[in-house]
C-alpha cells in the first residue's frame, strides 16, 4: 500500500509539474479584433490581456480544471466553467457580445468633455462602425439615412428639420471629426467623401441646436465623428466590395445596355512604435451610376499620428487628402427619362482636391485642470467643365483652445475661445474673406440629488468680407433628473445662431432655362429658440424606450427663393416654426443573438409668414432594423419610410420658369434593404464576407425634385486583418 500511495504521490507531482501556454483570439460580432481585453484563470493569479489583433497568451498555465473569464469595458462578461488544460487544449476563439443599452456609454459632443449618455440633458445617438462595415456605406451620408431623426436631400444633412435644400450651400448641421469641423470655406458644405470609413471609433449626434457650445453651423445639431487611437501593435486591414445595379423598374427609363457598377478597396495599417502611433490609410472607389452622366471617381488618403509625450501630454496630428472627378447631375429631362440628365446639363463634369489638417494637443496640468488645443486647415479647390469653366478655390484656417476645470465633485466648467479665418477666390462667388470669433462657456452642477444642472452660454462675432459684422449671445439651460433607476427624465431650452456662408450671399451664376443665382449682400444671419423636453425609460436590461417632444422658432430663416424676376436668391423667412415628437425603442435580447430597433419622427414645419408648410421636409418618418447574429452567421434587414413631401420649389416646376419637368413627381417612400454575412478564419487571420441587397423592391422615388435614388443593387464586400 505504501508503494501504491507513494506512485500516486509521484504521479500526481509529475501531472502539476507540466505545463502549457493557453493561447486564444477574442473579436467581436463581426469577427473584428478586440484589444485591452482582459483574461483571468479564475482562482489563480495568471491572466492576460489581448494585443491589436485579439490575440492572448497565457504562459506556463499547469494542467487542471479552471474557469476562465473575458471581460472588456462595453462588451458582455464571458465566463467559461470546466475550462480543461492539458496536452489537447487547442487555442481558443472568444465572441463577446457588445453591451449595446450600457448604462455607461460615453459621449464627449454634449459638453465637449466624457459624459455618461444617461446623464445629458439633450437628446442623442451612438452609432458604431460596424453598421457601416455590415451594410457597405461607402460615405458617411449613406450610414446617416439610418439614424433616426436624420434625414439626407442629396447631400444635405437635416436633424429634426432642421434643413430643407440649399443647393449645396451651407449646412445647419455641424459635421465635426474628433471636435474639429469639417466644412469648406467657400460654400460651408460638407463633403461626406472627404471622411474616412476606415477609422471611426464610433459617430456621435447630438439631436437639437448646440450653438452655445459649437456656434453658427451648429443651430440643428452636431455630428461628431470618433476616431480610432493607432493600435499598439502592427495590424493590417484590407477590405474591397464589388456592386451592380439593377434596371430601373420600367423599359422606357433604361438608357444604357451595359451593367452599371460600383467598386472600390482601401488598405489600413496601424502599428506604435515607443511613444509614437501611426494609421495609414489608402482607398479607391468607382461608381458608374444608375443616372446617365453620374459618375464618381474617388481617391483618399488618411494619416494620424499620436505621441504621448507623458501620461499627461499628447499631441495627434490627422490628415485627410480627397481628389474626386464626378459627373454633374441636379435634374432629370423629364418623366420619360428620369435616368437622363437635361440636354443643357449632359457632359457637365466636376473635378476637385481637398485636404483637411488638424491637430489636437492635450494638457492635464493636474486631477482639476484638463487644456486642450485643436487647429486646423482646410484646403478646396474644384472646377467644374462644360460650356463655361467654373472655378473655386478656398482656404479656412480655425483654432480653438478649451479649458475643462472641475470644482469639488459636484461643479465643472468647460470653457474656451476660437477663431476662424477663410478666404475665398471663385468664379461664382467672387474674392470674399471670412472671419469669425467667438468665446464660450458651459457649467455642469450635479450637487442636488439624481439632478444635472447645464447652463452654457457663447458670444460669436462674423465679418463677411464688407459687409458689416454681425454678433450674437447664445445661451443655454438642459436639466436631467433621474426619477427612479428605470426612469430619466431631461429638458433644455436655448436660443440658436447661424451666420450666411460666402456662398449664399454671393453667388452669381446660371442653373439652366434662363434661371440665374444672384447674390444677395443684404442677407442677415438666422436666431432660433428652442426647447426639447424627454425621457429615458429602461423597464429591464437591453430595452429602452426614448421619447422626446422639441419645438424650434426661427427668425430671419435663410433658404433660396424664386423671385418675380425669375432668378434664385437666398432671402430670409422672417419667422419659421418646426415643432414635433420622436420616440425610438432599443431591444436587445440576451438570450439570442438579436437586437432589435425602431424610431418614429413626427414633424410639423412651417413657414409662418405665409402659413404654408417649409419645404422639402416629410410629416412622418420611420427607420426600422434588426439584425440576428448567430456566429458566425450575419443576417440583417432595414426598412426606411418617410411621408409624401409636403412641399417643393413650385416656381421650378411652373410656367414661365418650368426649370424641371414633371418635378411635382414625388410619393410616400418605402424602402427595404438585406444583408447577410459570413465570418472566418484564413491562414490565420479573421475575415468576413457580406452580401448586401439594396432598395430590394426597387422602389422609385426622389429626396430632392428631379433627381432619383438609388435603384435596387447587389454588392459583396470582403474584408481581413493580418
Amino acid at each position: 500500500m505504501k508503494k501504491i500511495f507513494f506512485f500516486f504521490q509521484i504521479l500526481t507531482i509529475a501531472l502539476y509539474a507540466q505545463k502549457i501556454d493557453v493561447t486564444g483570439r477574442v473579436v467581436e460580432q463581426g469577427n473584428v479584433p478586440l484589444e485591452g481585453v482582459n483574461v483571468i484563470l479564475m482562482g489563480t493569479e495568471q491572466g492576460a490581456a489581448t494585443n491589436a489583433k485579439g490575440k492572448f497568451v497565457i504562459s506556463s498555465v499547469h494542467y487542471g480544471t479552471y474557469q476562465i473569464q473575458f471581460s472588456a469595458i462595453g462588451y458582455k462578461t464571458l465566463k467559461l466553467n470546466d475550462f480543461v488544460v492539458n496536452e489537447n487544449t487547442k487555442e481558443l476563439k472568444i465572441v463577446l457580445e457588445e453591451d449595446v443599452i450600457s448604462t455607461e456609454q460615453v459621449v464627449v459632443t454634449a459638453g465637449k468633455r466624457e459624459q455618461r449618455i444617461e446623464d445629458l440633458p439633450v437628446s442623442s445617438l451612438i452609432m458604431l462602425p460596424k453598421m457601416i462595415n455590415r451594410q457597405n456605406f461607402n460615405s458617411l451620408d449613406q450610414a446617416l439615412r439610418y439614424a433616426p431623426g436624420v434625414t439626407m436631400a442629396l447631400n444635405q444633412i437635416s436633424i429634426r428639420g432642421s434643413s430643407g435644400y440649399s443647393m449645396g450651400a451651407g449646412t445647419r448641421v455641424l459635421v465635426a471629426m474628433d471636435g474639429v469641423p469639417i466644412y469648406s470655406g467657400d460654400t460651408g458644405e460638407i463633403v461626406w467623401e472627404l471622411i474616412p470609413l476606415t477609422d471611426i471609433e464610433r459617430i456621435e449626434i447630438i439631436k437639437g441646436p448646440a450653438s452655445s457650445l459649437y456656434g453658427s453651423t451648429a443651430i440643428g445639431g452636431v455630428v461628431n465623428i470618433i476616431s480610432k487611437k493607432p493600435a499598439g501593435k502592427a495590424v493590417n486591414h484590407i477590405s474591397s466590395y464589388l456592386g451592380v445595379y439593377d434596371n430601373p423598374s420600367h423599359e422606357e427609363w433604361k438608357w444604357s445596355d451595359k451593367p452599371r457598377t460600383f467598386h472600390g478597396i482601401a488598405f489600413t495599417h496601424s502599428n506604435s512604435a515607443g511613444k509614437l502611433g501611426y494609421t495609414l490609410s489608402l482607398r479607391k472607389v468607382r461608381d458608374d451610376s444608375y443616372i446617365e452622366n453620374h459618375f464618381n471617381t474617388r481617391l483618399m488618403g488618411y494619416t494620424k499620428l499620436n505621441y504621448d509625450f507623458d501620461e499627461n501630454n499628447s499631441l495627434a496630428v490627422v490628415a485627410n487628402y480627397l481628389y474626386m472627378n464626378r459627373g454633374n447631375f441636379l435634374y432629370w429631362k423629364d418623366s420619360r427619362n428620369i435616368l437622363r440628365p437635361k440636354d443643357s446639363d449632359r457632359d457637365l463634369t466636376v473635378e476637385s482636391n481637398r485636404i483637411f489638417l488638424f491637430a489636437i494637443y492635450d494638457l492635464k496640468v493636474n486631477d482639476k485642470i484638463k487644456l486642450t488645443n485643436k487647429s486646423s486647415y482646410y484646403r478646396s479647390k474644384f472646377t467644374g467643365k462644360g460650356i463655361e469653366i467654373t472655378q473655386s478655390t478656398s482656404y479656412l484656417l480655425r483654432n480653438e483652445t478649451i479649458g475643462n476645470f472641475t470644482f469639488g465633485d459636484d461643479i465643472s466648467l468647460i470653457s474656451g475661445i476660437e477663431v476662424s479665418y477663410a478666404e475665398v477666390n471663385s468664379t461664382l462667388f467672387k474674392a470674399p474673406s471670412f472671419l469669425g470669433a467667438a468665446a464660450y462657456g458651459q457649467l455642469e452642477y450635479s450637487g442636488i440629488k439624481n439632478t444635472n444642472i447645464t447652463f452654457g452660454l457663447r458670444y460669436d462675432y462674423i465679418k463677411l468680407d464688407s459687409l458689416l459684422g454681425a454678433s450674437a449671445i447664445t445661451p443655454r439651460v438642459g436639466i436631467n433628473y433621474k426619477l427612479t433607476d428605470e426612469i430619466i427624465l431631461r429638458g433644455s431650452f436655448g436660443t440658436g445662431f447661424r451666420a450666411p456662408t460666402p456662398a449664399e450671399v454671393f453667388t452669381s451664376q446660371p442653373v439652366g432655362s434662363g434661371v440665374n443665382i444672384i447674390e444677395n449682400t443684404d442677407l442677415e444671419a438666422e436666431s432660433s429658440f428652442s426647447f426639447e423636453l424627454g425621457g429615458l425609460y429602461k423597464p429591464s436590461p437591453g430595452l429602452n424606450f426614448d421619447f422626446a417632444f422639441f419645438q424650434n422658432k426661427y427668425d430671419n430663416f435663410i433658404e433660396p427663393t424664386l423671385l418675380s424676376t425669375g432668378d434664385i436668391q437666398f432671402i430670409n423667412i422672417v419667422k419659421a416654426k418646426i415643432q414635433g415628437i420622436e420616440t425610438t425603442v432599443n431591444y436587445d435580447l440576451d438570450f439570442i443573438p438579436v437586437d432589435m430597433k425602431v424610431g418614429y419622427t413626427y414633424l410639423w414645419a412651417r413657414n409662418v409668414d405665409k402659413n404654408e408648410p417649409m419645404k422639402y421636409r416629410a410629416r412622418n418618418t420611420v427607420y426600422a432594423g434588426i439584425n440576428y447574429s448567430p456566429y458566425p452567421f450575419d443576417f440583417g434587414i432595414n426598412f426606411r419610410y418617410w411621408s409624401r413631401i409636403e412641399a417643393i420649389d413650385d416656381a421650378l416646376i411652373e410656367p414661365p420658369v418650368a426649370l424641371v419637368a414633371d418635378g411635382d413627381l414625388r410619393v410616400p417612400v418605402y424602402v427595404a434593404d438585406f444583408t447577410a454575412g459570413y465570418n472566418f478564419n484564413f491562414l490565420d487571420s479573421p475575415m468576413k464576407i457580406f452580401l448586401n441587397l439594396k432598395n430590394a423592391f426597387n422602389y422609385t422615388y426622389v429626396e430632392f425634385i428631379g433627381n432619383t435614388a438609388p435603384l435596387r443593387n447587389i454588392s459583396l464586400s470582403a474584408e481581413a486583418y493580418f
